[in-house]
């Protein structure tokens, strides 16, 4: 039997088949034909288990003692299917500031607005700096993009905002295209399923990312399914969603481009299955691990606990500004810098 391997480590995933359980006061991760893991628990923040994990009772408790999250994933990563946390007790304030501000829909425009403009300010970065590398497609987005940004200001619903957004989006997928080199092809971005290598690897990204958000959402003690921008749905962490739109374009699509035009990672390393893409699986844990060190390199951790922040301090503005201007039907004009002074 080999000496098993101990990592001291925030986050972890484990790839099934195996079995996740505590040997000799130290939490294990046992599979077939490969190494034995052990992790020390107290530097732990989430785990992550993809397929057929089975986690035992101590193991669960060993978990909850210290704080760790764990979350279940499908084989191929793009869905969650569950998570464990443990109780927060010094949750209740700030839920309750998150409910009274996100009950008032002028408050929650203008969150939501802070939200798709800093995502759009994303955009316009990578286009800047694809432009520099002598990409013309990412210097034509540019006015358009910093139209949209303007717009924003203007937004009077929900809707119309996400409209917005939705076009912005639209613009950058269209330079996004053009810095994807040949075997690579992007039609445009497609969801469920994604129906090429490229959308299954934004859309894998992606839910990595949106784990991590709502782990740091839960950790805060805030009410993950409460969002601005999108609207509360069964089973999906709505505030997470919110959290990562600042952050799609520097922690996921910058990556996808770098990773497949170093060639790090080549077409034929998916799977067609019907109209869908997915990672074969002998390749899943190399571009996972490549991901993790563009997340870590990049400081996305930072910059998604920093976004956090932002909301938190937004809500309490919001909420002593609201006391004041609670006018059925009107949008106050908030006085500018009132979420990032």
């Amino acid at each position: 039997m080999p000496t098993p391997t101990t990592l001291a480590t925030p986050v972890v995933h484990l790839v099934g088949p195996g079995k996740l359980h505590v040997a000799s006061g130290q939490l294990a991760f046992t599979a077939p034909d490969r190494q034995p893991l052990r992790f020390d628990a107290q530097t732990l923040r989430s785990v992550f288990c993809y397929g057929q994990v089975s986690v035992s009772g101590d193991a669960i408790e060993l978990l909850l003692h210290h704080r760790v999250e764990l979350c279940w994933m499908t084989q191929a990563g793009f869905r969650c299917h569950g998570r464990l946390v443990g109780d927060h007790s010094d949750s209740t304030s700030i839920r309750i500031l998150q409910h009274r501000v996100l009950a008032l829909p002028f408050l929650r425009l203008v969150l939501a607005r802070e939200i798709v403009q800093a995502k759009i300010r994303s955009q316009i970065d990578a286009a800047r700096h694809y432009q520099r590398q002598g990409c013309r497609a990412a210097g034509t987005i540019l006015g358009p993009l910093q139209h949209t940004l303007d717009q924003c200001r203007q937004a009077s619903s929900l809707d119309s905002l996400r409209g917005i957004e939705g076009h912005a989006s639209a613009l950058w997928f269209q330079a996004f295209a053009q810095l994807l080199r040949a075997p690579w092809q992007f039609p445009r971005r497609t969801r469920r399923p994604p129906t090429d290598p490229v959308n299954a690897l934004l859309s894998l990204a992606y839910t990595w990312l949106t784990q991590r958000a709502a782990a740091v959402v839960q950790a805060r003690g805030m009410e993950v399914a409460l969002g601005a921008l999108h609207d509360v749905h069964p089973g999906r962490p709505s505030l997470a969603c919110d959290l990562i739109e600042p952050l799609r374009v520097p922690a996921v699509d910058r990556w996808v481009i770098k990773l497949c035009n170093r060639n790090e990672i080549s077409p034929a390393d998916f799977i067609h299955e019907g109209s869908a893409f997915r990672l074969a699986t002998q390749v899943f844990g190399r571009v996972l691990a490549n991901w993790e060190t563009h997340y870590s390199q990049t400081r996305q951790d930072q910059a998604l606990q920093a976004r956090l922040e932002d909301i938190v301090n937004g809500l309490r503005r919001l909420a002593e500004h609201g006391i004041t201007t609670q006018h059925a039907g009107y949008i106050p004009p908030l006085p500018e810098g009132i979420l990032n002074p």
